[in-house]
């Protein structure tokens, strides 16, 4: 599909120039990295879980989770080679793989506690829309317990006329159409949303 090679071409091109930089995750501050690291590691408690990250880039996301969280089992897919490549040589021992789930998506079944997405819609071009939704359900048919996901939010005010904005509301119907139990977090940053998806209703300790 042409969206998922135009966001492989692209990202290949920034791991090129940036090397291992949040620049090259087009993220405009390490510390807008680390906030949406934080909020997608709230949608339960993960010690002991085994988590797969969908578009792990650099797989930055394993190291926040080995500092927090006792026993968990991280893997990552991503689309772009170099990132890939990349996140291999600097994370040797951690299970890495070029991989676009909706290709991959037939007979998988329940593969890993929880699934992860951190920023993977907003270049997904005019079809973005039913390919976020296509994203989410490979998601969800991979977890266990739960996803989590996120997304730039169209209510916000800053003008990314090329980048896709979900509508939070409109996100949290599709996905209710999916489960029951949804969360929408909006509460971290003004032009940024948070859904938590659950297999059955969760129970905080």
């Amino acid at each position: 599909m042409q969206a998922f090679i135009d966001i492989s071409d692209f990202y290949n091109k920034r791991v090129d120039q940036y090397g291992h930089n949040t620049l090259a995750c087009d993220y405009g501050n390490a510390n807008s990295q680390i906030k949406k690291f934080e909020v997608l590691s709230k949608v339960i408690d993960l010690n002991g879980l085994s988590l797969l990250d969908i578009g792990c880039g650099f797989a930055d996301y394993s190291t926040y989770l080995e500092t927090r969280f006792k026993d968990i089992t991280y893997e990552g897919y991503d689309i772009s080679e170099k990132m890939i490549e990349s996140a291999r040589l600097l994370k040797p021992k951690t299970i890495l793989s070029v991989k676009n789930i909706i290709d991959d998506d037939s007979n998988v079944r329940e593969t890993h506690d929880i699934v992860t997405a951190n920023g993977i819609f907003y270049l997904l071009g005019a079809d973005a829309q039913s390919l976020m939704v296509k994203l989410v359900k490979a998601m969800y048919k991979r977890a266990k317990i739960a996803i989590a996901f996120n997304s730039l939010s169209s209510w916000s005010d800053k003008d990314d006329s090329n980048e896709f904005k979900a509508d939070p509301v409109e996100t949290i119907e599709w996905c209710k159409r999916i489960t029951p139990w949804v969360t929408l977090r909006h509460d971290y940053m003004p032009h940024d949303f948070t859904v938590y998806m659950y297999k059955e209703q969760f129970k905080p300790n």
